[in-house]
């Protein structure tokens, strides 16, 4: 399947957005838009950056109104860290883990608030189906929702959502670019491009091509390239047009990482590569087309249109490590390293997933009996289809290696031989209301309703089976928020979200995958602000119960093991905003106990749910020297995580250090430098285990430093 060669070449998909962020810096590099400075005392915090959260263009309230823990990292954030794929920007909220890929689960795939939301991701408002590593060069900003999110964003949305928002057309001249080098080979180039084309239309165009490795992982590699044009009519209009294009490509050498031995990573060289250096490949194509059109009758009454088309092309050849095959045992505990063979798992396939969305939102605030109300209703309508080819596993047919001197070029087999050819659709029509009614300055009452129908099926060419599903889901919200002053606001609320099982376009043939994860929540929270509004803290507690939390098969997603159900009751507190003129604060902490409470499994009863830290803390310092100088500084603790679901294996804690410097030579060129895991601290980014024998955990990027160069114009 050919995929990479056809750099820029025109596919489709869409944009349609979903938050509008605005913050200061005092400069904007190529990856970041020019922003308004903020003035001494009246810095920005999370409210101001996070004014009003925007659904295909329809205003839904302030931050300050919404009954949800909202995380945003905003464009100021983005450009201090220099971050380039959204898994490391996510790595600034709390109580997200990343999942290790295999079996089919590939690209970003992440656990929110202790739950797995592998197709919680959104771009502008839209869902972004694919499986593919997301690149932050067109994001403006990116925002975490936390809690049951379906009464606005449909399914998938159990523990929250991610949504990304995009960079839009600017009625100013904009040129700028980025040229970044650094350790383990690490270059990237970004272009961002803005036209005036009159007083209301712009177009705006980004690029990005990156070439890189991962500091002390031998053999990984990442290639990656994109453009993302978008042309707007009418800004500051009534009627505002916008039609947008994203492509992004990417042709990896991935890393499968270190097998567990005796219920620990092995005590191995980091840099250890256990797959095939000529046949390991990841391979994606994007294209995200879409149209946006918004209309304002009056302030009062708005819609909005969002139509999006897009394929997703993927091509996966992978030897993961595993240690035994069909004709093996594992090694007893207590093996000795020297003694211990790896095998390579191969669970490799490619294939193409398309969708076609079409969202229509109207608000309407109107008075009834003395008494405001903000109205917004919806309709969505989507189709999903994916083609998949799984090849044969070759792990009987590839020479082991030894656990302590990994030979990653043993020759690997060909051709590959075709095992099944799953193919799913699914189509969602939905629809919801949600009413803010305002009682008087203090007190505020939310209700709403979202109902969905999923028409599914699913076929096996080489088995010739084949089966089909229909699902009817109704969702529920309810809030009340107290607002005694300006700077306080606390809210109670209940949500439910769902998954039906064409939720990650696979089903299975059985009743029990194939009935709906289901959760509620409860959750209390504040939000508060210090300082005459310098400084921002929010709160939060809540308790989830997911019932019939689905888990894919490692070699096979179409077919699902033990569904169980999980309990996660958690606390999030955040900081935000500056403690001085000079002194920006960026702190957030999270506190899970998520814990099965059903299982077919007597031994996995009561115990954690894998790869979810009880605690976790991210810190970052911005300090601002001089107009000319710049200084940050911060770090991203995690407790121990455990790996399978009966808490015999686990990773350890960790805490690792970051800092960067910049300096502004004038308000046309930017040098900065980011230093990353100060003190080379081993620890794992990711882990997947699901037995004894098949398991690996990724070691995250050793002591690494970049440097970046801005020039804008």
């Amino acid at each position: 399947m050919q995929l990479i060669g056809r750099k820029f070449q025109l596919g489709a998909s869409s944009l349609a957005a979903t938050a509008l962020f605005s913050g200061g810096t005092r400069f904007a590099s190529a990856e970041t838009p020019a922003q308004p400075e903020v003035p001494p005392g009246n810095a920005a915090t999370d409210t101001d950056r996070l004014d009003a959260i925007v659904v295909t263009g329809t205003v839904i309230k302030s931050d300050r109104d919404i009954p949800q823990s909202i995380s945003t990292i905003d464009s100021k954030e983005l450009a201090e860290q220099n971050v380039t794929r959204l898994e490391d920007a996510l790595r600034n909220v709390p109580g997200i883990t990343l999942n290790a890929g295999e079996g089919g689960a590939h690209g970003d795939s992440v656990n929110l608030r202790g739950i797995s939301v592998p197709d919680s991701f959104f771009l502008d408002g839209l869902r972004d189906i694919g499986q593919y590593q997301r690149d932050t060069f067109n994001e403006d900003a990116v925002a975490v929702l936390l809690g049951p999110s379906s009464i606005l964003f449909g399914r998938g949305s159990t523990a929250g959502v991610i949504n990304s928002v995009s960079k839009q057309p600017l009625l100013t001249p904009l040129a700028a670019v980025n040229l970044s080098g650094g350790s383990a080979n690490f270059v990237r180039a970004t272009g961002d491009f803005n036209w005036v084309i009159d007083d209301t239309a712009a177009a705006r165009i980004t690029l990005m091509d990156e070439r890189s490795g991962v500091v002390e992982r031998n053999v990984v590699e990442n290639r990656r390239a994109g453009i993302a044009p978008t042309l707007a009519f009418g800004i500051g209009t009534p009627t505002r047009v916008t039609l947008s294009y994203l492509h992004q490509e990417e042709n990896n050498i991935p890393d499968y990482g270190i097998p567990f031995i005796d219920g620990a990573p092995a005590q191995v060289n980091r840099a250890n590569y256990y797959g095939l250096a000529n046949y390991d490949r990841t391979r994606t194509a994007v294209d995200i087309a879409g149209l946006r059109v918004e209309h304002d009758f009056s302030d009062d009454l708005k819609i909005s249109n969002a139509t999006r088309y897009a394929t997703y092309g993927f091509e996966y050849l992978l030897s993961a490590p595993h240690l035994d095959n069909d004709y093996t045992d594992p090694p007893p505990p207590g093996t000795p390293l020297e003694d211990i063979l790896v095998y390579r798992d191969q669970p490799s396939s490619a294939g193409t997933t398309t969708q076609a969305v079409n969202r229509t939102d109207l608000t309407a605030k109107f008075s009834t009996g003395g008494l405001e109300h903000t109205l917004v209703t919806g309709v969505e309508l989507s189709r999903e289809v994916s083609n998949i080819t799984r090849y044969v596993n070759g792990i009987d047919t590839i020479a082991p290696t030894p656990l302590l001197a990994p030979d990653p070029y043993n020759t690997p087999p060909t051709p590959l031989d075709v095992d099944t050819l799953p193919r799913a659709r699914g189509t969602d029509v939905g629809a919801y209301a949600n009413d803010t009614l305002t009682l008087n300055a203090q007190w505020d009452l939310v209700a709403g309703l979202r109902w969905d129908h999923f028409d599914s099926s699913f076929s096996e060419a080489t088995t010739n089976t084949g089966f089909s599903r229909t699902d009817t889901e109704i969702s529920p919200r309810a809030a009340v928020i107290y607002k005694p002053t300006s700077s306080q606001s606390y809210y109670l609320s209940y949500g439910t979200s769902y998954n039906p099982a064409i939720e990650y376009l696979t089903l299975a043939p059985t009743n029990a995958s194939l009935s709906p994860e289901e959760d509620r929540t409860v959750e209390l929270g504040m939000k508060l602000q210090f300082l005459d509004g310098k400084l921002a803290v929010t709160g939060a507690l809540f308790d989830t119960h997911l019932s019939n939390a689905r888990i894919a098969d490692p070699d096979d997603p179409t077919i699902q093991q033990m569904p169980l159900d999980q309990r996660v009751k958690g606390i999030e507190i955040g900081v935000s905003g500056y403690l001085t003129e000079e002194w920006e604060i960026r702190a957030a902490y999270t506190h899970l106990d998520d814990r099965i409470v059903a299982t077919s499994d007597p031994l996995a009863l009561g115990k954690q749910v894998p790869n979810i830290p009880p605690d976790a803390l991210n810190v970052w310092n911005i300090l601002e020297l001089s107009p000319a100088w710049t200084l940050g500084a911060g770090f991203n603790a995690m407790s121990h995580r455990y790996a399978d679901t009966d808490n015999t294996a686990g990773v350890p804690a960790f805490v690792v250090f970051n800092a960067m410097a910049s300096y502004e030579f004038n308000e046309h060129w930017k040098l900065q430098i980011n230093l990353n895991n100060l003190t080379n601290k081993l620890y794992y980014t990711s882990l997947y285990y699901s037995a004894v024998d098949e398991n690996h955990a990724v070691p995250g990027p050793g002591r690494s430093v970049i440097a970046m160069l801005s020039a804008r114009f």
